[in-house]
């Protein structure tokens, strides 16, 4: 069996101090649009107005952390070359495999190197976050890796052999979580973050004594 030729691509990381001093992000006109679309969709054309400056602020911290190396390469990136038949994806659980004095993590990372080195070259590891339930998709923290796991570290061992890949479960949220438990305190910053639906109590049903029956 041939293996898979290994990417050659050279690895570049994100700054962990953004450099504010370079020039804002210059977003083009028609992502604009079609992020405006997507927000008017979500939130009405009011609430895209407002949430808009927020995701135009988020996009320009993100796009502060990138060293000048990763600008470069941007500009020479084609989206619709981002998969080819050259990549192999391992998708896992970050505790699929264990190893005497080693985390999980780290544990599959040898696993890696030692059993699929050159076969595959891209890593998507399901949840890995400290979760409640949902067999990790019910996350409590985003910023933090589960210490059952690993750690961040681990993380960036695996970035150096590998392109990776994370689940952003914008869909699943823990009763745990920071953004819940400060909706329940009232904290104004997260009013928006949730949706209440209060449903009307159960009416009793005519033989429970709640109404006159229909039957003479």
């Amino acid at each position: 069996m041939q293996q898979n030729k290994p990417l050659t691509r050279e690895r570049t990381y994100y700054d962990e101090v953004p450099d504010y001093t370079r020039p804002a992000l210059d977003i083009p006109k028609r992502f604009r649009e079609r992020a405006l679309a997507r927000l008017e969709f979500l939130y009405g054309p009011k609430g895209a107005e407002n949430w808009m400056p927020e995701l135009e602020r988020i996009l320009n911290v993100h796009h502060a952390h990138k060293p000048p190396e990763m600008l470069e390469k941007e500009r020479e990136y084609v989206p619709s070359e981002r998969f080819s038949q050259e990549h192999i994806i391992l998708i896992t659980y970050g505790d699929m495999v264990k190893g005497d004095g080693a985390t999980p993590l780290s544990a599959l990372h040898r696993f890696v190197m030692q059993y699929a080195r050159g076969a595959i070259n891209t890593l998507h590891l399901l949840p890995f976050f400290p979760y409640s339930s949902d067999r990790g998709f019910a996350v409590m923290d985003y910023r933090r890796v589960d210490e059952r796991l690993g750690s961040w570290k681990d993380i960036q061992e695996k970035k150096r052999h590998y392109d990776l890949m994370f689940d952003a479960v914008v869909n699943h949220c823990s009763a745990r979580s920071e953004m819940f438990q400060e909706f329940l305190n009232g904290n104004p910053a997260y009013r928006n973050f949730f949706t209440v639906k209060i449903h009307p109590p159960p009416q009793p049903s005519p033989a429970q004594g709640g109404g006159k029956s229909l039957a003479s």
